[in-house]
């Protein structure tokens, strides 16, 4: 239930996620609905964003354990580590967890990391590197990775400014939407630069 979308450069970080929570399991055709205003992203400093999809409220209660640190001072290395040790206390459902998380590393690089139920929330750390983007995606109940292909990594040529990189969040988000009743279009977006 949801989607995230991340795009790391050399010299920025996005996301953007929907805004539906539906009740988990899915039983039926159509998701019941609990609202369609829920962020799945949240921006923890000025240095990190986070976001996730899944079962969502394990991971408001996984994201939530930040709040007990001056968030302000806390590094890329020292969210992963927090998430990763409060994830492995909570139980979820089995639908599982996807966490991205992106931005500034404590030597200044951008980077970006996946850690997830699927492999025991054990972080994937990638640097950013000059000339090319990390593009990453979660969504509960739907395959991404076509829709990352064709809406991301295939409109990365066209990528001139932030807008054009929103634009193609944007469109996948909303690609989602039409085949999952999991995801809405109601858009939400973190930057850091």
């Amino acid at each position: 239930m949801s989607a995230i979308l991340a795009v790391c450069g050399e010299n920025f970080c996005a996301m953007a996620s929907d805004g539906r929570m539906v009740e988990e399991p899915v039983q039926g055709d159509k998701p019941n609905i609990l609202t369609e205003e829920l962020p799945k992203l949240r921006k923890v400093n000025r240095n990190v964003c986070v976001g996730f999809a899944g079962d969502t409220l394990a991971a408001v209660r996984i994201v939530n354990a930040l709040d007990e640190y001056n968030v302000q001072y806390l590094t890329f290395e020292k969210i992963l580590k927090i998430l990763r040790d409060r994830a492995r206390e909570t139980e979820a459902l089995p639908l599982g967890i996807r966490f991205l998380v992106g931005g500034r590393g404590r030597k200044g690089g951008f980077q970006m990391a996946t850690l997830g139920s699927d492999n025991h929330y054990e972080p994937d750390i990638r640097p950013a590197q000059p000339g090319a983007y990390l593009i990453e995606g979660a969504s509960a109940h739907t395959e991404i990775g076509p829709m990352l292909e064709q809406y991301l990594r295939g409109s990365v040529e066209n990528w001139r400014s932030l807008d054009d990189v929103a634009a193609a969040m944007d469109a996948c988000i909303q690609a989602l939407a039409k085949e999952d009743e999991t995801v809405n279009t109601k858009l939400y977006r973190q930057l850091i630069l």
